[in-house]
């Protein structure tokens, strides 16, 4: 019993002074931590002395303008916890991280907004430069200057001091006024903005009286007076999105599958750049972002190759149902199939269009946002011929009005050449259906043409850097209009492969080879290892394995030899986001440059957190997406039907009305 007693106490004895060193270790790194801040106080203090110091010596010499002389009169008497605002409000450098974050800094915007100082003279307002001063970083090459390289900081004056008028404060290079803006820009409505309200506000209108027409006459059971009188209706519209449909023979289920996975594929990487705005660990992405993991993201290109072999598949599966059809006949719908495509794309790009051009800039309100949205309204307003003739991806594709909408005129244009290859080959087909092979050589002879001209002009023209040209995405129209045609005319046929091991072999061959496409464009393109010829052979090459592995896919699945595959993409629920895809296609830009934009703090990347960014993408631009079609898409597609065949329908229609005996059905 003593001996335990004695253990206790000298275990009491050691713990008392184990916690002595405890308290005496913390009280010091208090006490350091304390004159950090001190030090780190001063500090701050001796730079705001030496800028009022600059500005006061700047005033004695009048070597400001005049407007910007007279406020920061007024602020040095009146006004200095404004002056301190403004200087405080403004980026400091260095900032810690700097060796490792993105080389950028927002300082304080809503600090630097929300400066109002009033004065018998008027009033001083914030007036906010992001990015307007540019410092060299040692990565920095001054004989060939890239903006990526320079340390970016934003800045914080009175607002009727010019770039010139703090150039002088600070004597460094400052970018020009057209980055910088107060809270009356951001407030500020032009009539452009007015006019898409007004414009919005008539759609709002219709879509209100046409749905309560719609319900009205469901209540009541009685029919519509005119087709035209609910195009514009929620209801309808929206039971047509959320319907899905049963197998036939005559659709390609799967295609709604590769619709919705293609579509969130992009927004994954698209979504990525996001995280190169504002990044605490812009080093680690920037590393991650040429490692051979990250081909979930980069890998999103080949989704871009899967839309055009399927709209390529669509146009000619469709087309050779009506092959009989005289060559006369065919070349005089030509134009009128291409202006049938112009109107089905153009209404919902439109609004993008004018949203970007116009209010989109008063939905956020962060400095990056601002100026982002500001040099999308010039590109815009600059090159708004060649977006509405869907001629971007050539005459202007390094200025890109909306960048999405690359695509779309790139899918333009092969819809244009697509036409005029069919009617050929609907000729030869309708004739015999002995010249079915024929056909097939003619287009694997156009598959291996439109893989060797790319790579050609690719080895040739080496300077020529067009990340969004046509002639290089024409093989995946192509072998998707060979797919199209094959399916067409042996839908009768059986199924080729018969042995299930042979079909095991093949599947797993396609997946395997489609993997190493999305993953080797992330090894041959973005680690920078390789040569200009090998990513020409990567490019010319990838996209036929690709479009031929969704060939095979398309062909076993459509026979019932898909597995899971057939079953995972041929999910109903997939027809709605399938339905849905191209409108998300145009908003998602939208959605993931307010996202994206929104933070004037820096992020961490790490997967886990983009995960989580792309599930919150992925939703919000499904549910805005929703929106944009019902308002956009669906009604004017039913108007536009209604316009170029409005006689037909409704003769189809009264005979319909004349046979029908049961009672109608929805």
């Amino acid at each position: 019993m003593i001996s335990e007693i004695f253990m206790l106490k000298k275990n009491m004895k050691f713990f008392i002074i184990f916690l002595f060193f405890i308290i005496t270790l913390v009280k010091s790194h208090r006490d350091v931590a304390e004159t950090d801040v001190a030090h780190s106080d001063v500090a701050v203090l001796q730079d705001y002395n030496k800028w009022t110091t600059a500005i006061r010596s700047l005033l004695d010499n009048k070597t400001l303008s005049s407007e910007c002389s007279k406020q920061f009169d007024e602020l040095f008497k009146n006004g200095q916890a404004d002056l301190w605002n403004f200087f405080d409000a403004t980026s400091k450098f260095p900032w810690s991280g700097l060796a490792v974050s993105s080389y950028a800094d927002f300082g304080n915007y809503p600090q630097c907004m929300q400066i109002n100082h009033i004065y018998s003279g008027g009033r001083i307002k914030g007036k906010y430069c992001v990015f307007g001063l540019a410092i060299p970083s040692l990565k920095a090459d001054l004989s060939n200057i890239n903006v990526d390289d320079f340390f970016k900081l934003s800045v914080c004056m009175p607002d009727a001091c010019s770039a010139d008028d703090f150039n002088k404060i600070i004597i460094l290079p400052l970018f020009n006024d057209q980055e910088c803006h107060t809270q009356d820009d951001l407030d500020e409505y032009t009539p452009g903005d007015k006019a898409i309200l007004v414009v919005l506000s008539i759609f709002a209108v219709i879509l209100a009286v046409s749905t309560s027409y719609d319900v009205y006459l469901v209540k009541t059971g009685k029919k519509s007076s005119h087709p035209l009188f609910l195009a514009f209706s929620v209801y309808t519209n929206c039971r047509k999105i959320i319907t899905t449909t049963k197998k036939n023979r005559e659709q390609i289920q799967i295609f709604n599958g590769i619709k919705s996975i293609s579509i969130a594929w992009i927004i994954a990487g698209h979504g990525f750049n996001g995280w190169l705005v504002n990044v605490a660990n812009y080093d680690y992405v920037k590393i991650e972002q040429r490692a051979i993991t990250f081909f979930y993201a980069s890998g999103a290109q080949m989704a871009v190759d899967s839309f055009f072999f399927m709209s390529g598949f669509l146009l000619a599966y469709l087309y050779m149902k009506q092959k009989n059809k005289p060559l006369s006949i065919q070349l005089k719908t030509l134009p009128y199939s291409i202006l049938h495509r112009y109107i089905r794309l153009t209404p919902a790009l439109a609004m993008v269009y004018f949203f970007q051009t116009t209010i989109i800039k008063h939905m956020n309100d962060t400095p990056v946002y601002y100026a982002l949205n500001k040099r999308v309204i010039e590109t815009c307003r600059t090159h708004w011929l060649s977006f509405f003739l869907y001629l971007q991806n050539y005459v202007n594709y390094d200025d890109v009005c909306v960048i999405p909408s690359w695509y779309l005129s790139a899918d333009m244009q092969l819809f244009i050449i697509a036409n005029i290859i069919l009617i050929p080959l609907s000729v030869i087909l309708a004739k015999s259906s002995k010249n079915f092979k024929l056909v097939m050589g003619i287009c694997w002879t156009l598959n291996i043409l439109f893989t060797v001209l790319p790579l050609a002009a690719r080895l040739i023209w080496t300077e020529y850097d067009n990340p969004y040209d046509t002639h290089s995405r024409i093989i995946d129209y192509s072998i998707g209009i060979m797919m199209g045609i094959y399916i067409r005319e042996t839908k009768s046929s059986k199924y080729l492969v018969k042995s299930k091991i042979v079909n095991f072999v093949i599947w797993i061959i396609v997946l395997t080879s489609m993997g190493a496409c999305a993953i080797l464009y992330q090894e041959v393109v973005y680690s920078l290892r390789y040569s200009q010829t090998v990513q020409a052979f990567y490019y010319s090459f990838s996209r036929p394995i690709w479009c031929l592995g969704l060939s095979w896919i398309t062909y076993s699945c459509y026979h019932g030899y898909g597995g899971i595959v057939n079953w995972i993409l041929s999910r109903p629920i997939l027809q709605i986001t399938a339905k849905l895809s191209y409108c998300m296609y145009l908003v998602h830009g939208i959605v993931l440059t307010l996202v994206s934009t929104q933070f004037s703090t820096r992020l961490t990347f790490s997967h886990y957190n983009a995960f989580k960014s792309w599930c919150a993408f992925f939703i919000v631009t499904l549910g805005f997406s929703f929106i944009w079609t019902l308002t956009f898409e669906s009604p004017l597609v039913i108007v536009e039907k209604y316009v170029f065949g409005g006689r037909a329908h409704s003769k189809k229609q009264r005979h319909a009305d004349n046979n029908n005996k049961g009672p109608k059905t929805a």
